[in-house]
C-alpha cells in the first residue's frame, strides 16, 4: 500500500511538472483511484511543501519546498547517478565550492569517497558533515546566519568570506530550471550561490528532471553563467533551446 501511495505521488509531482495546474476528478481518473484517495494523497503533499492545494485539484509551489531531510531520500537513484558524475569531474588538489540541497549532499558523499586532496568550500552543515569522511580533503566552512532548519549558512558574513576565494568549480543545485536560467526559493540562499558562480572558473548545475521548466522564487544565474548541467533525462522545449543557445554542456547519466 506505501509503494502505490509513492508511485502515485510520485506521477502527480511528475505531472505538475507539465502542467502548472492540475484537477483532482482528473488526476483520479487518470490513475483509476477514488477521489477521495487523491484528496488524500494532495493533503499530504501539501502539508510536505511539494505542492499547494487548491479548490479542486493542486498546482505547482512557488516558495516551500519539503524539509531537506525528505528531500535527502526522494529521488535517490536519479540524484545518487548526477552526484556521481559531479564527483568524477573532479581532480586531485583542485578547489570547489559546494552549495546546499540534497543532491548536492549526494554529490558531496561522492567527492567524499572518490576525491584526493580536495579542497571543499560550503556553507551547508550536512553537506560539509559528508565531507568530513574524505580523509584526505581540506573543508572550510563559512561562517554566517545559520538557517534553522536547512542547517545553511547565509548573509553578508558568508558572501564576505566567499569572496577571498577562487575555486576550479562550484557545484550548484537548485529549486526550478528554465529557459531564463536557474532559480531556488530561497532568496537567501540564491544569494549565496551568486557568489559562488562569480567566484569559480567553471559551474556545475545538478539537478533531476522534476525541476525542468518549475518556477521558482530568486534568480541564480543565465545559462551564460554556466558551463555544465548534470541531470537524469535530456531537456526539451525551450529550456533545451536556451542550453544550447548558450553552449552549455549537458550530461546525463543512464541508470546501469
Amino acid at each position: 500500500m506505501r509503494r502505490a501511495r509513492v508511485h502515485r505521488q510520485d506521477r502527480i509531482l511528475t505531472e505538475l511538472q507539465a502542467q502548472p495546474m492540475l484537477r483532482a476528478s482528473e488526476l483520479a481518473q487518470m490513475l483509476d483511484v477514488s477521489h477521495e484517495t487523491i484528496r488524500r494523497d494532495l493533503i499530504d503533499l501539501d502539508r510536505r511543501g511539494l505542492l499547494r492545494r487548491t479548490y479542486g485539484g493542486a498546482e505547482r509551489p512557488l516558495r516551500f519546498e519539503a524539509p531537506v531531510a525528505e528531500r535527502q531520500i526522494m529521488n535517490v537513484e536519479a540524484r545518487d547517478r548526477i552526484a556521481a558524475e559531479a564527483a568524477a569531474m573532479i581532480a586531485p588538489k583542485q578547489v570547489v565550492m559546494i552549495g546546499s540541497g540534497s543532491t548536492v549532499w549526494h554529490a558531496a558523499r561522492h567527492i567524499a569517497s572518490g576525491c584526493q586532496h580536495v579542497t571543499a568550500i560550503t556553507n551547508d552543515h550536512h553537506v560539509a558533515a559528508a565531507l568530513c569522511d574524505g580523509p584526505t580533503l581540506q573543508i572550510i566552512s563559512l561562517g554566517g546566519r545559520l538557517h534553522a532548519t536547512e542547517r545553511y549558512t547565509w548573509g553578508p558574513q558568508a558572501i564576505e568570506e566567499l569572496s577571498r576565494y577562487r575555486a576550479n568549480w562550484a557545484i550548484i543545485g537548485a529549486s526550478g530550471l528554465d529557459a531564463l536560467g536557474v532559480h531556488d526559493i530561497d532568496d537567501h540562499a540564491a544569494g549565496i550561490y551568486r557568489r559562488m558562480v562569480r567566484q569559480s572558473v567553471r559551474v556545475a548545475i545538478v539537478a533531476d528532471s522534476t525541476k525542468f521548466d518549475v518556477p521558482a522564487l530568486a534568480r541564480i544565474a543565465n545559462w551564460s553563467e554556466i558551463d555544465l548541467l548534470i541531470t537524469d533525462a535530456a531537456p526539451k522545449g525551450p529550456l533545451a533551446a536556451a542550453l544550447a543557445a548558450n553552449d552549455v554542456d549537458v550530461v546525463h547519466p543512464q541508470a546501469s
